[in-house]
């Protein structure tokens, strides 16, 4: 038997292993009994129990970067073929939430430490990430981002616009990514800041975001699963759409095998008691994806915070104008629809009658939404296309949004008529 520790910030949690050629997971029994504890996940239920199975193995890999960005990060850290179980023993000093993975007699240090990283040695990063992927780049400290892009965590000082690499098992505060590198979904960087700064003004609970031009441009995103107390910068914990559902990354998308749906994480969320507004939210959400064409709004993009008090719906984050790109699949389907195009009022009603939400009500609330967002978006589209170094490249990305905004607006409306 191999295990490693399970740490919420510095507290032990439990422990997650390997044995018997089956993962497992078990709470620190002190975790349990003193106040302040919180469940892992609503599958491992608060109790001196030892979970294993597939659940254990698809929450812990869950954590880990996804495809070809977690093919590049094994390469380079010379891990290629090793088990998901390895992967995180060489990655888990830092993973989102509260969570940290580490050898039995190590703990998490109580002393953040931080080192200045200059914009040109930013750069310099990320005209190597051929070879060494941004989450690998900073060799004083060890971590892991879920997700499918090339991104790596950092401390920013939004004031200065300072930019510092965490060291040892120091939190960081901000992800940075860059623009992809796939040539079709070039730039992203400006979309992303975009649809995100477009997001606030429609009021959806969304991150504070930055675009940074280093000189090439890193959009930057503050992370809603860190606080500041007392000067030190503690974790939250969070779980992700997949986490919730009890799948495993590679079923994020319905078209895959129809693991994952809106209804069904609408259903996970009522049974975590979450609170009305939570749940007005992310019909909210729903609706500002289809607004904005965000054809990527898959489960993993939908997260709940966790904490002894309970559970409460975790704010937006990787929004995009997808179909600015070409694609126009929906990846959780709008009633049985999966395709923005042959969405219509039919769809969005039998949505409502699938989550248990008033059709009307909802219809009502996406039409209010489609009025108010060309007029907010001219106002965004117009302070960003004037920032500094904007390219050609990005205002001509802009121009396409306008078209899909005003195409899903128009659809929206007429499709909300009575």
């Amino acid at each position: 038997m191999i295990r490693l520790r399970v740490w919420a910030n510095v507290r032990p949690m439990g422990w997650f292993g390997h044995a018997a050629s089956d993962y497992f997971f078990e709470y620190d029994p002190q975790w349990i009994e003193q106040p302040g504890g919180f469940v892992l996940a609503p599958q491992f239920p608060l109790r001196t129990e030892r979970f294993t199975g597939a659940v254990v193995r698809t929450f812990f890999e869950n954590l880990l970067p996804e495809g070809e960005a977690l093919d590049g990060i094994v390469s380079a850290i010379h891990l290629r073929g090793a088990s998901s179980f390895e992967v995180l023993g060489r990655l888990g000093a830092e993973l989102p939430g509260v969570l940290s993975l580490l050898p039995e007699n190590d703990r998490p240090s109580s002393q953040q430490e931080y080192r200045s990283l200059s914009f040109a040695a930013l750069s310099a990063r990320l005209a190597d990430r051929g070879n060494v992927p941004l989450l690998v780049s900073n060799t004083h400290a060890t971590m892991s981002l879920a997700g499918a892009q090339d991104k790596v965590g950092l401390r920013f000082d939004k004031k200065a616009k300072r930019l510092s690499d965490s060291v040892g098992h120091s939190p960081t505060t901000h992800i940075l990514k860059p623009d992809t590198r796939q040539p079709r979904y070039q730039p992203s960087a400006m979309n992303e800041y975009a649809c995100m700064t477009l997001a606030r003004a429609l009021k959806l609970p969304v991150p504070d975001v930055w675009l940074l031009r280093v000189p090439e441009a890193s959009y930057v995103v503050q992370r809603y699963d860190r606080e500041s107390i007392a000067g030190n910068i503690v974790g939250l914990h969070q779980i992700d759409g997949c986490q919730l559902l009890g799948q495993g990354p590679g079923w994020k998308y319905e078209r895959m095998g129809g693991l994952v749906s809106i209804p069904k994480l609408v259903s996970a969320l009522r049974a975590l008691r979450v609170r009305g507004s939570d749940l007005l939210q992310l019909q909210r959400w729903v609706m500002f994806n289809y607004l904005i064409g965000n054809a990527d709004a898959h489960a993993k993009n939908v997260s709940v915070l966790i904490d002894e008090r309970g559970f409460q719906l975790a704010p937006f984050y990787d929004l995009l104008c997808v179909s600015a790109y070409g694609d126009t699949g929906l990846a959780l389907f709008i009633g049985d629809e999966d395709s923005f195009d042959s969405v219509g009022a039919h769809s969005w009603e039998a949505l409502s009658k699938d989550c248990g939400f008033s059709a009307l009500q909802l219809l009502v609330e996406f039409r209010r939404m489609a009025v108010a967002l060309l007029p907010a978006w001219n106002k965004v589209h117009e302070r960003v296309s004037k920032k500094r170094g904007v390219t050609a490249q990005e205002l001509q990305l802009l121009g396409k949004m306008t078209q899909v905004f005003k195409k899903h607006c128009a659809n929206a409306i007429s499709m909300t008529e009575r």
